[in-house]
């Protein structure tokens, strides 16, 4: 039989050469927010190594929406041209590659985003100290406090997610993800801990942010070139969504009226049990199969409720992806340290070679 990481598929409008992703990770490595020929080099080698999917690191959609240090971006002419240096390396490697849109909301700081204060929906800030900022003692830095968003800041901030979906077609890219996981600006608005609004915008309609943004990303790229990213148990403020059981069949809902067909759940690991088996419609429950407290992983959670593709990833072993792909449990395997770790990832499965172990002296430099 052959290998399910390694059989040709189709995602949305996008031909794989097979059912590997690399997922989007941080690396912190584009001075200025503009992407060097290193980082080029270093999405080349893996689409020339036969990754499906590259999909980029998370990309700021402006400058007011940045949160780390020499973070890419995707909201000016020269990062636009940056990027086309990428993406073309991705392409004469035979890869696909999309751009992960992202804005960090409370976590954006004024040391990194032109000295603007950070925004979030209501107001509510990021405690302790900033992971990767130091004063000149090297001191750690606390995070800034936030502004809730008016009505009128709110509208700009989705038409910056279309621009920058323009930008990425303009650039080169396949399509887009739109970064909507891990407590940053759209799972904020998502997630009860951080939007506290009693207007159009929280409450039940605390997903309509989430739909918004996808419906302007969907009418400038097509469902066939946009994926969304979410997360309600990950995340960088460790907030996990208050009412799981109801927040994710209504955000999966106003995702697929907004055009969505693509979802990629995001975990920490592939099979935790995070997601109440209530989430399910009632004659979903029996099939479910919930472990003794009551729970699915969320990648069994959103199979029984999205009638779309599914990427799922998790700190994926090779065994276990397999198995979810054979079993049709996601349709893509995303892989992220692993894929940091291991330059020819493709090779070594081919070859039944191990994978090289990932630590974390790799975020040094990009091989």
């Amino acid at each position: 039989m052959p290998d399910p990481l390694l059989v040709p598929m189709r995602l949305g409008d996008l031909d794989l050469r097979n059912a590997i992703a690399m997922a989007p990770c941080t690396r912190c490595m584009s001075p200025d927010g503009i992407p060097t020929a290193d980082v080029a080099a270093y999405y080349g080698r893996r689409a020339a190594d036969g990754v499906g999917l590259v999909i980029s690191e998370g990309t700021v959609i402006s400058q007011r929406a940045n949160g780390y240090p020499d973070v890419p971006g995707i909201f000016s002419e020269q990062q636009v041209e940056a990027w086309s240096r990428v993406t073309d390396a991705v392409h004469r490697g035979g890869g696909t590659m999309v751009c992960q849109i992202w804005h960090t909301g409370a976590y954006a700081h004024p040391r990194l985003n032109g000295g603007q204060a950070s925004e979030s929906p209501s107001g509510v800030s990021p405690e302790g100290y900033h992971s990767r900022l130091r004063e000149p003692d090297g001191s750690p830095v606390p995070y800034a406090p936030s502004e809730p968003m008016g009505e009128r800041r709110i509208r700009e901030v989705i038409q910056d997610f279309r621009r920058a979906a323009a930008h990425a077609r303009e650039a080169g890219f396949d399509g887009v993800e739109i970064h909507g996981a891990h407590t940053y600006l759209i799972d904020q608005f998502t997630n009860l801990n951080w939007n506290r609004r009693d207007d159009a915008w929280g409450g039940e309609s605390r997903c309509r942010f989430a739909g918004e943004v996808a419906k302007v990303v969907v009418e400038e790229l097509g469902s066939g070139r946009v994926l969304f990213r979410f997360s309600p148990y990950w995340s960088a403020g460790q907030r996990a969504w208050v009412k799981p059981a109801k927040t994710l069949p209504l955000l999966l809902s106003t995702l697929w009226e907004a055009g969505v067909r693509i979802l990629h759940a995001s975990s920490p690991s592939f099979d935790l049990p995070v997601i109440p088996v209530e989430a399910l419609p009632e004659e979903k429950r029996e099939v479910a199969q919930p472990d003794p407290e009551g729970k699915l992983p969320l990648h069994r959670a959103t199979r029984l409720l999205w009638p779309g593709q599914l990427i799922g990833v998790g700190e994926l072993s090779l065994d276990r992806a397999r198995i979810a792909l054979a079993d049709e449990e996601i349709d893509v395997a995303a892989f992220g340290r692993a894929l940091i770790a291991n330059p020819r990832f493709v090779t070594r499965i081919r070859e039944g070679k191990p994978l090289r172990e990932y630590t974390p002296d790799m975020l040094m430099h990009l091989e």
